[in-house]
């Protein structure tokens, strides 16, 4: 009855930072087995290997790194023309990026599969869904006000959900602004493409957030910073374009 590591791309992810899951507690095996499927993948190569990103570690940043050394694109933005990357729904990633819970040892079945009993027997339940359905005995294993607590995860997304919209119009600005430079005959054509990367750098950071499914709660100051890091990166993006068509 080992919880145990089933997903090769996991495993070989892993390895590359050094890491035996054989070695891992069960209670940390609670959060890694969730991790056989919800993280960031894609698949490399001619064959299509199912691959993690996590050579250099599991950060935005590191992933970022990543994909740019190996020149990794999902599509073409049709208005941009940026190399764009499309995020799945990195939520080990994000969980396990620093945040309180998961500094406080607790693990993914914690909260979405809590233990119950059954007479004398206890178990894991396995209806996997959000704590919020179930707060009394989920959050309620811990917390002693869960009203409170489901009160407190409403202010975390609507933050993390402004701070999403605050993303997607710096986007939305830079991806106009690439467009319109690119139209014009006489705009530097190296400043576009420092603009393109600048947009692809931005919008994968922002669907990093937008894939994972917790809309930040998982970990909400790493959600905010990274979408503060894509409306930057947008606006860098956006007077890059500006600058192209001023510079000649």
């Amino acid at each position: 009855m080992r919880l145990v590591v089933t997903n090769p791309a996991l495993e070989e992810a892993l390895q590359a930072q050094g890491k035996d899951w054989t070695t891992f507690t069960r209670q940390e095996m609670r959060s890694v087995v969730c991790a056989n499927c919800h993280v960031e993948y894609y698949f490399k190569g001619e064959g299509k290997y199912l691959t993690f990103p996590w050579e250099d570690g599991t950060s935005i940043e590191a992933i970022a790194a990543y994909y740019d050394e190996y020149a990794f694109t999902d599509w073409t933005h049709s208005e941009s023309g940026a190399a764009m990357i499309k995020m799945q729904h990195p939520d080990y990633e994000m969980f396990s990026a620093g945040s309180t819970h998961y500094n406080a040892g607790v693990a993914c079945a914690d909260c979405h599969m809590p233990y119950t009993r059954d007479g004398s027997v206890k178990f894991s339940t396995h209806n996997v869904q959000s704590p919020l359905l179930t707060a009394p005995s989920t959050c309620g294993a811990c917390h002693t006000n869960t009203e409170y607590v489901v009160e407190r995860v409403k202010v975390i997304q609507d933050q993390v959900n402004e701070r999403m919209i605050a993303a997607e119009e710096a986007l939305v600005a830079a991806i106009e602004a690439i467009k319109t430079a690119a139209a014009s005959d006489s705009a530097d054509a190296a400043l576009i493409d420092e603009a393109r990367q600048l947009h692809r750098s931005a919008q994968l950071r922002w669907d990093f957030v937008a894939a994972e499914n917790s809309m930040g709660f998982h970990n909400p100051e790493e959600a905010l910073r990274i979408l503060a890091a894509a409306t930057d990166l947008a606006r860098q993006a956006q007077l890059k374009a500006v600058q192209a068509m001023l510079t000649k």
